[in-house]
């Protein structure tokens, strides 16, 4: 019998490159790979379910579950997960030394309900004093779901022609949540700053003390396709977790370094020293703590209308 043949769109990570160049093939599966960027992945699913697996936003994921039926089912694999401490710049002006500076200030975002949005503004609010209710917030676009605003928070979309970038620099806002790093900061501009100038530090402190590696991204199957070929959610996962390891592996191998990193020995001795030798995990109990903890924060900001559990967005039977 032929495999089945399915279309599968993920980011360009090393830990899934092996899917693509086929060293690693998902058991009964003819698996055809795009490789996109990760915010058109995400369109394109949403709109139109035009892949049958794909990495998924964490964001868009929570909503779409809590909201009820969803074209989605979760795996619980893990392409992106980052530390989010060093997206949050302010203007020089604007009088703003800490976290709880932000308070009652204009803040700029690419978009509200996005996971690292989501991640830092939780953290904010957990750890430094963080109001996001009394902030005057300007995004960069809608929400790529039609998430509802907490109460009494106040947002509005930039205008045609306004640049998060130029609105941070000029003073227009007085400062901004961006995963990304804005061009102003890139290019050395005096007018803008990291609140967490030492971000590194606080970022390893935040892992230390709360054990959490925020997830941004997971892996979705559509659910027409599994409830079709109820396999494909198992041999999917068992393929990601075959690739991830092949990618922990070439890290580890110093004859030829594998990506552009001077100490890549010493960065990865310092990795597994911190987080341990799993340093990326996949699966539920590894994971139950941050993604608890991702469900809090997606409900408080208005994407969920309650907390949900690791089982409504990762069922536990899809890897039976």
């Amino acid at each position: 019998m032929d495999d089945l043949a399915l279309r599968a769109a993920f980011g360009d990570y090393d830990h899934v490159a092996a899917l693509r160049t086929r060293s690693v093939v998902p058991r009964g599966i003819e698996l055809s790979v795009d490789t996109l960027s990760p915010s058109d992945i995400f369109l394109r699913m949403c709109e139109s379910l035009e892949f049958d697996v794909s990495e998924m936003s964490m964001g868009a994921h929570a909503f779409l579950c809590g909201a009820g039926e969803s074209p989605f089912l979760g795996i619980p694999a893990f392409p992106s997960r980052a530390f989010r401490h060093a997206m949050v710049y302010a203007n020089v002006d604007a009088n703003i030394d800490t976290p709880e500076d932000l308070n009652g200030k204009c803040v700029a975002i690419p978009e509200w309900g996005m996971t690292a949005v989501v991640w830092i503004v939780g953290i904010l609010a957990d750890e430094h004093g963080f109001d996001f209710r009394s902030v005057n917030w300007i995004a960069e676009r809608k929400s790529r779901v039609p998430i509802s605003l907490p109460d009494g928070m106040r947002m509005r979309l930039m205008a045609p022609g306004e640049r998060l970038t130029e609105l941070l620099e000029s003073g227009a806002v007085d400062a901004a949540l961006i995963h990304h790093v804005p061009d102003c900061f890139e290019n050395g501009s005096p007018r803008v700053k990291r609140i967490f100038a030492d971000y590194d530090t606080a970022e390893r402190e935040y892992y230390r003390r709360t054990g959490l590696h925020p997830i941004m991204h997971c892996v979705v199957v559509r659910r027409d396709v599994q409830q079709r070929h109820p396999r494909v959610a198992r041999s999917m996962f068992d393929a990601l977790c075959d690739a991830r390891r092949l990618a922990m592996e070439r890290l580890r191998d110093t004859g030829a370094y594998r990506v552009m990193l001077p100490f890549l020995p010493a960065v990865v001795d310092e990795t597994r020293e911190i987080f341990g030798d799993e340093f990326w995990p996949y699966g539920l109990e590894s994971n139950r703590a941050v993604l608890e903890q991702f469900a809090e924060y997606a409900c408080q900001q208005g994407l969920t209308s309650r907390p949900l559990t690791t089982e409504e967005l990762f069922p536990a039977d899809l890897l039976v």
